[in-house]
């Protein structure tokens, strides 16, 4: 008796959720079209309106990077692999908020020795899809200097100071 029942059910229900075709031709009505909503675009344009909204960047960002020829950072010559550390609570501080570290001693934990430091110049760049390192070659065509670096998905840029 209980099965006949649950069988009558699920015969009812595939009819009330089959689909069929609506005929507005018994009537005279006109079809009404309902306006599509861009939800994520409503979304996003809310995220940037309100910068309570937009998450806003650690306090620490870390890249690591690869000098294959030798860079010029500060009175620093950089070679090799190196860990480059952007700190918003120094930089707040007064401090320099960028430090490099041979990426062997920060592998090690080691980041009471950092081989070059200094307060970066806040750049407005588009967003970077990676990590991004700008260097331009000196003009003896041999060594290259660090003028300034991006994490990925920032808009932020951070130079290294000129004149310094």
């Amino acid at each position: 008796m209980h099965y006949s029942l649950l069988g009558a059910l699920a015969v009812t229900g595939m009819f009330l959720l089959a689909p069929a075709a609506a005929d507005a031709a018994c009537c005279n009505v006109k079809a009404h079209v309902v306006p599509t909503i861009d939800v994520e675009a409503i979304l996003l344009r809310q995220l940037r309106a309100d910068p309570q909204l937009v998450p806003a960047p650690p306090v620490r960002q870390l890249a690591a990077v690869w000098f294959h020829r030798a860079v010029i950072v500060g009175r620093s010559m950089l070679q090799g692999r190196y860990v480059i550390e952007h700190d918003n609570d120094r930089m707040a501080r007064g401090e320099p908020c960028t430090h490099i570290y041979a990426y062997a001693d920060f592998a090690d934990g080691d980041r009471t020795k950092p081989v070059a430091a200094f307060h970066c110049t806040h750049l407005e760049r588009d967003r970077a899809d990676q990590n991004t390192v700008v260097l331009v070659t000196a003009p003896d065509g041999r060594m290259q200097g660090l003028t300034e670096f991006q994490f990925a998905g920032e808009t932020a840029s951070h130079g290294y100071p000129t004149g310094r």
